[in-house]
């Protein structure tokens, strides 16, 4: 068989997995999307074409509802939004959910939007976004760039899109102590973030780390994704417990559930009506992203080749976000004219 996708390789950077006084080898892929074997849309052409067909018939409301949700997604912010996604369990789409927002807000912000890999158990947003692992926080600590300009900052970061950026981080800063990790965010991070509109943060599951607590306690807003089946919800349940029991309670009304659907034959097997019900008495709330058959593929995602239920969620998912991280505004209307701050390359309105 033909392996020429793979390459052996010896990394020197460690982990606190790796024993001491070895090199730690890894058997990286060079271009996964290479291994695609034809590209494929979120839907098929019947289904396509059936929607087109469909399309002059829509109700009123549902046109209505996405163009709210559009509204909401291209709120103005004077200071830059930081939204945590994370996940209940590996393998729910924590990472592919993370690309979605922050390509949703790349296509209809004005302003900059930064994708962040924080997890520390090596997702696949960098996969997602078609970028390459390289510059991580920890090198923008050792830089000393706190208060430099973005034109400083960029060579430290990917470009996936014209207004959406990157750093997807390296293996060698996740083999820092946890706390040691958390004051890298501290003081990396959270300046960083101030370039940017929207910074969407991909970590992993839950406060159980003092990365995860720092980001947490730093973020506007959270996107918790999860299997759309009653373990899923039940993880949910769980995972809400215990931030209402600590510091971080006033977070689980800021939380936007995403139910995700993994295979073709069904929907959710749960209680979706039920489930809502529920989160909406916490202040919470749902959204369900379907199978979509370019999502399942597994690489970069092409906001061109998803289906249409899946650009949908997408919007409706970043608005549920923006929502949540601005609870004062009432409406999407409302503060609309204000400026953008110089610092996230919007072009605000005058």
């Amino acid at each position: 068989m033909d392996h020429d996708w793979i390459e052996e390789s010896t990394s020197s950077e460690r982990t606190v997995l790796d024993p001491p006084g070895r090199p730690r080898p890894s058997i990286p892929l060079r271009e996964p999307d290479g291994l695609v074997l034809k590209d494929v849309h979120g839907e098929s052409l019947l289904r396509r074409l059936g929607r087109g067909m469909a399309r002059p018939f829509r109700a009123a409301g549902d046109v209505q509802a996405l163009a709210e949700s559009g509204r909401w997604v291209q709120q103005p912010v004077n200071t830059g939004l930081r939204i945590a996604v994370t996940g209940v369990q590996g393998g729910a789409g924590k990472s592919t959910v993370a690309a979605l927002l922050a390509a949703t807000f790349a296509r209809y912000r004005q302003d900059r939007v930064l994708a962040l890999d924080l997890d520390p158990e090596f997702g696949s947003l960098p996969l997602r976004l078609g970028v390459s692992s390289g510059r991580s926080l920890a090198d923008l600590r050792r830089a000393g760039l706190g208060t430099a300009p973005f034109e400083e900052i960029k060579p430290y970061l990917a470009q996936p899109g014209e207004r959406l950026w990157a750093m997807p981080g390296s293996p060698g800063w996740r083999g820092e102590a946890d706390h040691g990790a958390a004051a890298v965010y501290r003081s990396a991070g959270l300046p960083l973030s101030r370039f940017f509109g929207v910074t969407v943060i991909d970590c992993g599951g839950g406060p159980r780390t003092d990365l995860h607590r720092a980001v947490l306690a730093s973020a506007h807003a959270q996107v918790l994704v999860t299997p759309g089946t009653a373990m899923g919800a039940a993880g949910v349940s769980r995972a809400f417990t215990r931030l209402r029991a600590g510091d971080l309670r006033e977070l689980v009304q800021r939380t936007l559930v995403v139910f995700t659907v993994q295979t073709p034959q069904g929907g959710l097997s749960m209680d979706l009506a039920t489930a809502r019900e529920s989160l909406r008495k916490v202040g919470s709330d749902a959204v369900v992203l379907g199978f979509d058959r370019h999502l399942a593929v597994g690489t970069t995602v092409d906001s061109a080749r998803l289906g249409h239920p899946a650009r949908v969620t997408a919007v409706e998912a970043a608005a549920g976000a923006i929502r949540r991280a601005l609870p004062s505004r009432s409406s999407p209307l409302e503060g609309e004219g204000r400026r953008l701050g110089p610092d996230t390359g919007g072009r605000g309105k005058p």
